[in-house]
């Protein structure tokens, strides 16, 4: 028999997206699959769009999260009854064979926990940049060594692109300290203890847009502090300095862009 996937889909006031996202779930060759819709109880017309697919594999529900969308992808984990979890936010897509492909590896990689891919970014219809990369020089499979490079990097592990195996109990952090990183936090939890695969192809659309939570600067620099702060004590001293070292110089190299948003949002000089 071949294994249940359990797609957990969170949302909140994305009618103009969500329709776009569960097609391309709709549309996977691979067919064992619940998609689980947590809505955070949208003002528009969410549920109507969801509801009117009247297909029996999607399971609507609504939650109240309280702005932690960690929240609601944890109600999606209590809920999933398949044997692989996977994730996809309502504003984003996945090519065909994505689940294809990842419970092939999965199923042929007993030893592995959680597998991910690359992750094509697209704003207003067009690609501009891909996301993901396998630890070092390694492609295809990454042992238990992925804690310290993942630490290192800026988290180069898309939620759109991850399927891991159910049952061990794993929840995303609901500090909202950790917004904006609290899927970054739990894929360093499962590098300390599981091994992790590598698809070195793009398998999913990451929509960049007005609404992106990662968009919001401040709170990123703050939440990945809080994140640095974590973890310090699982690192080596040096480690931990390159660690700050090369966020504050990325720090550095965003704020001009970002101050530059902030004054054209406001209309500039008056």
């Amino acid at each position: 028999m071949t294994p249940l996937v359990s797609i957990i889909m969170p949302t909140y006031n994305y009618a103009g997206f969500i329709a776009e996202s569960i097609n391309s779930v709709l549309g996977q060759t691979y067919r064992n699959w619940e998609l689980i819709v947590i809505d955070n109880y949208s003002s528009d017309n969410t549920e109507e769009i969801v509801r009117g697919f009247g297909c029996g594999q999607i399971r609507y529900m609504k939650f109240k999260n309280n702005g932690v969308i960690a929240a609601s992808r944890n109600v999606g984990l209590r809920e999933a009854h398949g044997d692989y979890v996977a994730f996809l936010d309502s504003d984003d897509l996945w090519l065909a064979d994505k689940l294809e492909k990842q419970v092939n590896y999965l199923s042929t990689h007993k030893d592995v926990f959680m597998v991910y891919s690359k992750a094509a970014a697209v704003e207003n219809g067009v690609l501009t940049y891909t996301k993901g990369r396998a630890p070092g020089r390694r492609i295809g499979l990454a042992h238990r060594g992925i804690f310290t490079d993942l630490f290192l990097s800026f988290n180069y592990i898309s939620c759109l692109t991850v399927m891991f195996r159910n049952g061990m109990g794993l929840q995303f952090s609901e500090d909202k300290g950790l917004t904006t990183v609290e899927d970054f936090d739990l894929w360093l939890t499962v590098a300390s203890k599981y091994e992790i695969g590598y698809i070195d192809e793009p398998l999913a659309f990451y929509r960049i847009h007005g609404k992106n939570t990662g968009a919001r600067i401040k709170k990123y620099v703050g939440a990945n502090l809080n994140l640095i702060k974590k973890y310090r004590d699982s690192v080596s001293a040096p480690v931990l300095m390159r660690k700050y070292a090369t966020f504050y110089a990325y720090v550095l190299s965003i704020l001009p862009e970002a101050i530059g948003r902030a004054f054209r949002r406001s209309g500039g000089l008056t």
